[in-house]
């Protein structure tokens, strides 16, 4: 049976990460090789934020049983992975691919985070013209205290939108 599609990287947390199962597999190794190499390295590892190591359920028909321990490694984790593996031409086409779908996953990410801004200033121009028209006259007045509430909610929604991008930075 086959893994089922895995990302080169995931986002979990509003965090850019891949998974050891990936890397394996990208550079044609065991992955019970590559976990030796995180744990043989995690001292040096961690020094880029805790390695993650999680478990799931191995997939039937693999060998082993039992359940299946993986780490999940941010950007520079990986990177230092893979710059202890051996070079070979599929191995050194594998790490310009992670290291490259890494850089595209920040890029989205950062657009992201500043497409949500731009609404919210949208927002608050908006909020400011009513707030202009509310003073030339009460049925003004009126419109601008209707519109309060909407404001007030897709400000909510964006601000909390932003609040997880901004532990990126």
């Amino acid at each position: 049976m086959r893994a089922p599609f895995e990302p080169l990287v995931s986002v979990i947390g509003g965090e850019p990460l891949a998974s050891s199962l990936v890397i394996a597999r990208g550079m044609k190794q065991q992955h019970a090789s590559v976990i030796k190499l995180i744990r043989r390295h995690l001292k040096t590892l961690n020094r880029f934020g805790l390695v993650r190591f999680e478990i799931r359920p191995r997939l039937r028909g693999r060998h082993g049983g039992g359940d299946l321990e993986y780490a999940m490694l941010n950007e520079r984790q990986a990177a230092l992975l893979i710059s202890l593996m051996r070079n070979t031409d599929d191995v050194v086409e594998f790490k310009a691919g992670l290291i490259a779908e890494f850089y595209r996953m920040r890029d989205a990410l950062n657009q992201r985070t500043q497409n949500l801004y731009q609404q919210l200033q949208a927002l608050v121009a908006e909020e400011v013209e009513t707030q202009v028209k509310a003073s030339f006259g009460s049925r003004l007045m009126l419109e601008r205290k209707r519109a309060i509430p909407e404001f007030r909610r897709r400000r909510e929604r964006l601000e909390a939108e932003i609040q997880p991008s901004l532990q990126l930075h």
